[in-house]
């Protein structure tokens, strides 16, 4: 699988040498991870079609997906997207845990998961593998979670709101992120544009028309503010465009 290069012009190149070295952790600043973005959407702007994001994805929009979890310290996903995506171990394929090893990091980053409401989907597969690690930032009324398999670090939100810098000085604090990788869904990419706390958004483009009634890409309230990015790279595989953008 080879991915032309359209910015800037090169020579085509397998996704692994596309999606490696990266060093998004060096660009963090003191008192936070850097936060980067992966989405994909339609032509017309929707992240899924019934409901899920899978049909708008392929081969090569999964290889960049798992091949920039070798990437990144943790990756952080909303409560709606693991309980409808059913989230499982976040690297599975020996490929990408070997990359990460090179790398001095573990096999796995580390699973972030952000609720106000303390609506956890405990039954998901990513809580039942023992070899995951997850930090849960849950309001201070929301109970105990159950027992799991998983190796759970269980932060308590002070003032029953997701406040997500306080999130992200916690996850550099405590766990050492220096690079967190937001996977969705919509509204957890809202409410990070409205903190401003958006650095780079690698978006891959389906050669797809949906039509109206799917999930945007971006969903929940306006944000205050305008967030103005450049675009440093973009692929093509297939008319599947693969785009990165980073802050001005």
């Amino acid at each position: 699988m080879l991915f032309e290069q359209l910015i800037p012009p090169g020579v085509p190149e397998v996704p692994e040498q596309l999606f490696a070295n990266l060093e998004l952790g060096a660009q963090a600043p003191r008192d936070r991870p850097y936060v980067v973005c992966n989405f994909v959407a339609s032509l017309d702007g929707k992240a899924t079609v019934g409901g899920r994001t899978s049909p708008l994805s392929d081969p090569s929009d999964r290889a960049a997906f798992h091949l920039l979890r070798s990437q990144v310290d943790a990756v952080s996903v909303g409560t709606g997207t693991l309980r409808v995506e059913r989230y499982g171990p976040l690297v599975r394929q020996e490929q990408i845990a070997g990359i990460r090893e090179a790398a001095g990091m573990s096999p796995r980053p580390l699973a972030v998961v952000i609720s106000r409401t303390g609506a956890i989907p405990y039954d998901i597969p990513l809580f039942r593998d023992p070899d995951s690690e997850v930090a849960l930032y849950l309001p201070v009324s929301a109970p105990e979670p159950p027992d799991c398999e998983a190796r759970l670090h269980v932060h308590r939100l002070e003032g029953g709101g997701a406040d997500l810098s306080s999130v992200l000085l916690s996850l550099r604090e405590h766990h050492d992120v220096r690079s967190l990788l937001c996977e969705g869904g919509p509204l957890l990419f809202n409410s990070l544009i409205a903190a401003d706390l958006v650095d780079e958004l690698f978006l891959t483009l389906a050669p797809t028309l949906v039509g109206g009634g799917e999930h945007a890409v971006t969903e929940g309230p306006s944000v205050p503010l305008s967030l103005g990015l450049q675009l440093i790279r973009a692929l093509v595989h297939d008319s599947q465009l693969f785009l990165r953008y980073a802050r001005n």
